[in-house]
């Protein structure tokens, strides 16, 4: 992007007025698109503490976040029921999904209550697909890792979507547990992230 920025002020320096204008608004644009991007992000773990319109979520990981919950959120309680932010407690394992400012806060706009993982060497993953198979998907996770989950009759699908609608360049969520190959995971819980322009974090 920085480069793109320095070639378009080159290119405003080199054409006709008329031409420097439209590409002095393209400037703009892309400079007002860098200032309000947020990370599309997930947080997956335990709810540790509630007040107010916000909840702390310690991962797996054992890191804490906090994740802010609005009237515009959709909560789905364990069973597929809808929930409100009363029904959260603490000690609820959930799945926060939405956009997280600079200040590393996510503002939820979906939230799942799931069963707690019983085992501590469950992992939770956030990836793009960049492959996918009858039973498996390849993912690419934020720190650039390629993973191959495995889908068994065991792996629940959350948002109801078939593991055949899985579509490259979707990003998802997937709970579960590594196998002895530390590039396989076999997923027990696995969410579709909706977005209109899935991109990698």
């Amino acid at each position: 992007m920085i480069l793109t920025l320095l070639l378009t002020a080159s290119l405003l320096a080199q054409t006709p007025s008329s031409t420097g204008s439209a590409i002095r608004d393209a400037v703009k644009e892309q400079v007002a698109a860098i200032k309000t991007a947020v990370a599309k992000r997930a947080f997956v773990g335990t709810i540790s503490a509630k007040a107010d319109a916000t909840i702390t979520v310690t991962n797996l990981k054992n890191e804490s976040k906090t994740a802010v919950i609005t009237g515009d959120t959709v909560i789905r309680l364990t069973g597929g029921k809808d929930g409100t932010f009363a029904d959260l407690k603490v000690g609820d394992f959930v799945i926060a999904m939405g956009d997280v400012d600079s200040q590393g806060t996510l503002t939820t706009k979906r939230l799942l209550v799931i069963a707690k993982p019983t085992a501590d060497k469950r992992r939770a993953l956030t990836g793009r697909v960049t492959d996918t198979s009858s039973s498996s998907l390849t993912i690419e996770t934020l720190k650039k890792e390629i993973i191959t989950i495995k889908v068994t009759s065991d792996t629940t699908i959350t948002n109801k979507n078939k593991l055949s609608e899985t579509k490259v360049g979707s990003r998802i969520v997937a709970v579960g547990l590594p196998t002895l190959a530390e590039s396989t995971f076999t997923a027990k819980l696995l969410h579709l992230i909706p977005s209109a322009t899935p991109t990698t974090q």
